[in-house]
């Protein structure tokens, strides 16, 4: 993988945490108060590029076939840095409305979702798909969301942080990725059907893998609230949960997960599987201790660091064509961010009923593991299994 589009990875990381860590400035600025009833709308607003990079992931695939991938991704690194500059822009006009924040955000989220897609049809196209390949790719996002709120301890001014995912990206465009499409021919019925029924568990299984992310965001808060950590001491301490957690995650997805998958390939879903029950396990059963907290926290990281490399590398492994590998990463990124609604509305509702959210973190892992154990036995028997 080239390196130009590993810093673009890291860009796009940065500039999500980065702008959603900058709120309370965004509320200085547009004049909301805390207490503001449009402060949700400005929320709202800040997170519009998540709807445009949902409903975008999936065509970037289609224009690379027309374009080929060098001109896509110099087209999406461009939208990228202008809308970045745009926004940038609206905070020297004498008063920034909210609305203006949305449309640029929603700008930065159509651009954006092109280069994981992309990145990832490049792997494939070189036969290097692998789950450590894919590891590492991750690694970069990952990398990117934990620079992005550390930026805001800088002396420097909000609106000049935002122009370093715009220097980031700026290698894209003087890098070529020329690619061979592979166009192949359709199989029997019955191996389409085998396929099309692992592609099904392996969206499911990004959906509960995020599900998990984001109601964990819940617990540890909850956690820390009942821990008597609230205003700016219960902020520092869960900033600090989440560096944790990012550094582990850099870990796992960097050293841990590509050793663990060459060396030990028949014990690398296994492991992970045990880590992810042994993670919420430990969480409904001991959750209410600090030490209960770590180990699971252990568990449930090492789990959700190594699963979305394994069946993302069989997603890819699944078509041999190169714009219908695209479209299939732009399919599973519009997963994981179905699993982070579905999983943020889960917590609130359970948050609002008084329920306890390991529960909800327990059911979602039991669901994870169904999905992986019967993508495995589709992946290693797919002229044994018929279609139900």
């Amino acid at each position: 993988m080239k390196y130009a589009l590993f810093l673009a990875l890291i860009s796009l990381g940065i500039n999500q945490t980065l702008v959603v860590a900058a709120i309370p400035t965004l509320m200085t600025w547009s004049e909301q108060t805390p207490n503001s009833p449009s402060l949700g709308v400005l929320v709202l607003a800040v997170n519009l590029n998540l709807v445009s990079y949902w409903f975008g992931a999936s065509r970037w695939g289609s224009v690379a076939k027309k374009l080929g991938v060098t001109r896509t991704l110099h087209i999406a690194a461009l939208g990228f840095i202008s809308a970045n500059l745009l926004f940038v822009a609206t905070f020297y006009s004498e008063s920034p409305h909210v609305w203006q924040i949305g449309v640029c955000r929603m700008l930065v989220g159509a651009f954006s979702c092109a280069f994981l897609p992309m990145a990832q049809m490049l792997l494939a196209a070189k036969n290097d798909a692998t789950s450590a390949a894919l590891s590492r790719l991750s690694s970069a996002l990952t990398l990117g969301r934990l620079i992005g709120p550390s930026l805001l301890f800088l002396p420097v001014s909000f609106e000049y942080l935002l122009l370093l995912p715009v220097v980031m990206i700026l290698p894209v465009l003087f890098s070529r990725f020329d690619i061979e499409f592979v166009q192949t021919p359709l199989g029997t019925e019955q191996e389409l059907v085998t396929i099309r029924d692992r592609q099904y568990f392996i969206y499911a299984s990004a959906i509960m893998t995020t599900a998990i992310v984001a109601v964990f965001q819940f617990y540890a808060l909850e956690f820390l609230n009942l821990k008597g950590y609230r205003g700016e001491q219960g902020s520092d301490m869960y900033a600090s949960l989440m560096l944790v957690t990012s550094v582990l995650l850099i870990l796992y997805q960097v050293r841990i997960i590509p050793l663990l998958s060459q060396r030990r390939p028949e014990l690398f879903l296994p492991i992970l599987l045990f880590a992810l029950m042994f993670g919420s396990t430990t969480l409904l059963v001991f959750g209410e201790f600090w030490w209960g907290l770590g180990l699971s926290l252990f568990g449930l990281i090492f789990a959700i660091s190594g699963l979305p490399a394994w069946y993302t590398a069989r997603l890819l492994a699944s078509e041999e064509n190169t714009i219908k590998q695209a479209k299939l990463s732009g399919y599973l990124t519009r997963a994981h961010t179905t699993g982070h609604i579905i999983g943020t509305g889960g917590a609130s509702l359970f948050l609002h009923q008084e329920w306890t959210l390991s529960f909800l973190i327990a059911t979602f892992s039991i669901a994870l593991l169904f999905c992986a154990s019967r993508l495995h036995l589709l992946t290693n028997e797919p002229a044994q299994i018929k279609s139900y």
